[in-house]
């Protein structure tokens, strides 16, 4: 590293770094995409790297993980971003209305309808992993009770019959042999042994 004063008082700073084919070629690469030069890029990536590091460290409480879900779930279009009290007040308007059992049934549907796309995707092959995927849509949080055993902490009662009937046919759909029982504001999620 050479750190050198011009005339005009301005330090210009001079790295030189070692970089192996795949990193060289990645950066090659967006070079020509976005036309700015080597020097510009690596001061980029310094910069998002100094604000954004903690999603890169070590995941211990999870946050890249969640971070990489909110990206896959947004970057398709199917997925909306909405507000606690929005859902929670949308739960109590059909839980009141008559037709509810209409509901019931499409969520029923669109449980099906999620274990057949879960299915596809090898990161989703335990129930675990599908869990926390819902997780990170904020329906609950979860407590590892043991390796099979599950509490999903709900942020209020209400919840408990989407969350139910959805994971039933979610898990079921996907062959698990697992257990759901109700708690107040959680549930207990038993997986057993196929």
């Amino acid at each position: 590293m050479e750190r050198n004063t011009n005339g005009g008082g301005k330090i210009n700073n001079r790295v030189t770094i070692a970089m192996d084919d795949g990193t060289f070629n990645l950066l090659q690469d967006i070079r020509e995409e976005t036309k700015e030069s080597q020097s510009e890029l690596v001061r980029k990536a310094i910069k998002f790297y100094h604000k954004f590091n903690k999603l890169l460290e070590g995941n211990k409480n999870g946050t890249a993980r969640r971070i990489n879900f909110y990206l896959d779930l947004l970057s398709h279009g199917e997925h909306i971003i909405l507000d606690i009290d929005h859902y929670l007040s949308f739960l109590k308007f059909v839980e009141e209305s008559p037709k509810c059992d209409t509901f019931w049934e499409m969520n029923r549907s669109i449980g099906k309808a999620h274990a057949e796309e879960f299915t596809q995707d090898l990161n989703l092959i335990s129930v675990e992993n599908v869990i926390r995927r819902l997780e990170a849509c904020n329906f609950f949080n979860i407590v590892m009770d043991a390796p099979n055993r599950f509490t999903l902490l709900l942020g209020s009662d209400i919840q408990k019959k989407f969350i139910k009937t959805f994971l039933e046919e979610v898990l079921d759909g996907m062959g698990f042999n697992f257990e759901l029982k109700e708690g107040f504001s959680k549930i207990k999620l038993v997986v057993r042994n196929k």
